[in-house]
């Protein structure tokens, strides 16, 4: 097998790992892949690994206790030893790819997003790329990195369209994509790593990044000088999903748990927690308030949505729960995304649900104590792994089923 092949297989198979385990683990091992020369040997030893971590049931189920985590920690450990034997030294960093074009599309992707007018599609397979989708019908692939591979997260867009936030470098990534065609690195923001979910407020001024049970904000008025400001802790489990209010006085970030806490981030430096309501079975993978900001939907894999009434952040209130199926992986062990997404439509009367990539559900939210389905659509266009909604949710983007392109629903 040659290099730029095993290369492309080794990065492949990271993203072919559970998500609540990529979300832990991945980052570390991308890290230790810089300056390795993948072999037949690290491909086969990522496939195992791959493989296990799909069979071992905390990953499988998503509702794995800490106690399992550090049951599953000294394996990851081992397996990512294993996984080095053969590279002979260890790097620090991103492995580089500087030859070649990116892996298709169709091989699934770790994050998507629409810029806010809804002509560009950012995504993240892990290398990142830039799609004009103006025409639909046609999208045309505008720019991709060859350097640092970014983590496997949505990518956020500032409000005015300019900056690009992604995962990776530590705590996040901002890039210039004032002129898509020329995507251009700006700075890396410092930490840990781990980041599970990003997203601007909703005047570009502050960049929320989230993992491992913590929210840091970000003064990013001035992005090649960004700041830290504080950083948010007690939500347990990881953080998988953030929102802020329309007004960008409320932020509200979910876990892989399903717990949702509410945070009064008016005056960023002095954040304070507001509430954390009862657990939502499973893991929560997607949040979204609606444009008034009276409501905040939270979407679990295990196919519910509950919605809650903020008009008194304090003590929020259940005004309804909505259930569907999530239909199986069509690539069983595949899969890369979560499996259900959420939106509210530009004037709140709809709220959109996806349920593993294939089901498309659209509920009446005029009198949110009596919601009632619209309809339901079944389709066959998104690949595997994670989706975004364009601005008023009207739009989907993600993998195409085959081939190299975004694929692009227009919803009714």
């Amino acid at each position: 097998m040659g290099a730029p092949l095993a290369a492309r297989l080794s990065r492949f198979l990271v993203g072919c790992h559970p998500r609540r385990w990529r979300q832990r683990y991945a980052g570390e091992l991308l890290e230790v892949l810089d300056q390795h020369h993948p072999t037949a040997r690290t491909v086969l030893n990522l496939w195992a690994s791959a493989v296990s971590a799909h069979l071992d049931p905390a990953y499988r189920t998503g509702r794995h206790p800490m106690t399992g985590l550090r049951r599953l920690a000294p394996w990851s450990a081992a397996a990512a030893a294993v996984l080095l034997l053969p590279a002979g030294c260890l790097g620090i960093g991103a492995w580089r790819e500087e030859h070649g074009s990116p892996v298709p599309l169709s091989q699934g992707t770790y994050g998507v997003a629409f810029s806010p007018d809804g002509r560009i599609v950012a995504t993240v397979n892990p290398a990142l790329e830039l799609w004009d989708a103006a025409d639909r019908a046609h999208p045309k692939r505008l720019a991709y990195t060859h350097g640092p591979l970014v983590m496997p997260s949505d990518p956020a867009f500032s409000p005015d369209g300019r900056l690009l936030a992604t995962a990776g470098g530590g705590s996040g990534i901002l890039w210039n994509v004032a002129d898509p065609a020329r995507l251009a690195e700006i700075t890396a923001l410092p930490g840990p790593g781990g980041t599970g979910a990003l997203l601007f407020s909703p005047d570009g001024r502050i960049l929320a990044t989230a993992g491992n049970g913590t929210v840091a904000l970000w003064n990013v008025a001035d992005p090649a000088h960004a700041t830290h400001i504080t950083t948010l802790t007690g939500q347990a489990g990881d953080v998988t999903a953030l929102s802020f209010s329309p007004d960008g006085h409320l932020l509200a970030s979910a876990s892989d748990n399903g717990t949702v806490t509410v945070w009064d981030v008016t005056d960023p430096a002095r954040a304070t927690h507001v509430t954390t309501p009862a657990r939502q079975a499973g893991g929560v993978s997607a949040l979204s308030f609606s444009p008034d900001g009276h409501l905040l939907a939270s979407a679990s894999d295990n196919g519910t949505v509950i919605v809650r009434n903020l008009t008194g952040p304090a003590a929020p209130a259940i005004t309804t729960t909505l259930r569907f199926t999530v239909p199986p992986p069509r690539f069983p062990g595949m899969a890369t995304g979560p499996d259900v997404a959420l939106a509210f439509s530009a004037d709140g009367h709809t709220l959109t649900t996806i349920a593993g990539n294939t089901t498309v559900t659209l509920w009446n939210m005029t009198d949110p104590s009596a919601v009632h389905r619209i309809t339901t659509i079944t389709g066959s266009s998104i690949g595997p792994g994670e989706v975004a909604f364009s601005p008023g949710g009207r739009t989907v983007a993600g993998a195409a089923a085959s081939g190299d392109t975004v694929a692009l629903w227009t919803l009714p």
